[in-house]
């Protein structure tokens, strides 16, 4: 069990003012078996009222409306968390046993696949976290870690063809490829330790349990790993969705840090 202190924040510059802004945010940490929201202090910019919920997939949304003309709009979320993998898990919802349009696989990732899997001891399907890691080594091996190159549209096969992408093409191929085995896999958005950005991993479900699998890394998720969201697929999980009225051109400063309480 660890428990770690977190700051997110997110800062959007528009080049002119817009109005009638509405937005939803997925910032919060999960509360759920495997981690503990102890604390948090939330702040969003221009101040407005927000409305908390969760969405289907029990992960905590916030949604608000600025009406009044502005410039800029920014949110910050502190805290603390305790994350204990040793916890039980929820059952797996039979919909992660299938791809979505982001996480198909083409004919090129299932010849990969089988032949990952060819000389894996586990290819009679016993161990289905045995088989995932497979996976997930082959295809850090191929796939090379680079920014620009992808959107946040790109779909997996897209991504596979390219051979080059950022964590969200490499956990959306990894599910893919995951589903394409039989295993029953999502999509999670969160933090890890250290400072950066956001991150994107892989919970497969193996005899009993979901367990977190990071391609970028080429890591199994630890307790340093913060969850704010899990779906089918990056949509399901995007941090920062809306839409305004104005002619403008925006940009985005995002800074996440994530340290150990010792």
């Amino acid at each position: 069990m660890k428990r770690l202190k977190f700051e997110y924040r997110t800062e959007v510059t528009f080049d002119g003012s817009v109005i009638d802004h509405a937005f939803l945010l997925r910032c919060i940490p999960r509360e759920e078996a495997r981690q503990h929201l102890e604390a948090y202090e939330l702040a969003v910019n221009p101040e407005t009222d927000i409305r908390i919920e969760r969405d289907y997939w029990g992960n905590t949304t916030l949604r608000g409306v600025i009406l009044p003309p502005h410039n800029c709009f920014g949110f910050k979320v502190s805290g603390e968390i305790t994350v204990d993998l040793a916890r039980p898990r929820k059952l797996w919802h039979p919909i992660f046993s299938y791809p979505t349009e982001y996480t198909q696989t083409s004919p090129a990732m299932e010849a990969f696949t089988e032949k990952l899997l060819a000389g894996d001891e586990s290819k009679d399907g016993k161990n289905a976290l045995s088989k995932a890691l497979c996976l997930m080594n082959g295809l850090y091996a191929v796939f090379e870690y680079r920014q620009n190159v992808t959107r946040a549209t790109t779909k997996a096969a897209e991504a596979f063809a390219l051979g080059q992408g950022v964590c969200q093409d490499y956990a959306h191929m990894l599910t893919a490829m995951c589903i394409y085995a039989g295993i029953p896999a999502r999509y999670v958005a969160g933090f890890m330790l250290g400072e950066g950005h956001t991150h994107a991993w892989v919970e497969i479900f193996s005899e009993g349990s979901f367990y977190g699998l990071d391609p970028t890394n080429n890591l199994m998720a630890d307790e340093t790993y913060i969850k704010l969201a899990h779906g089918r697929n990056a949509m399901d999980c995007s941090v920062l969705r809306g839409g305004f009225k104005g002619n403008v051109s925006q940009s985005q400063d995002i800074f996440v840090h994530v340290e150990e309480i010792k």
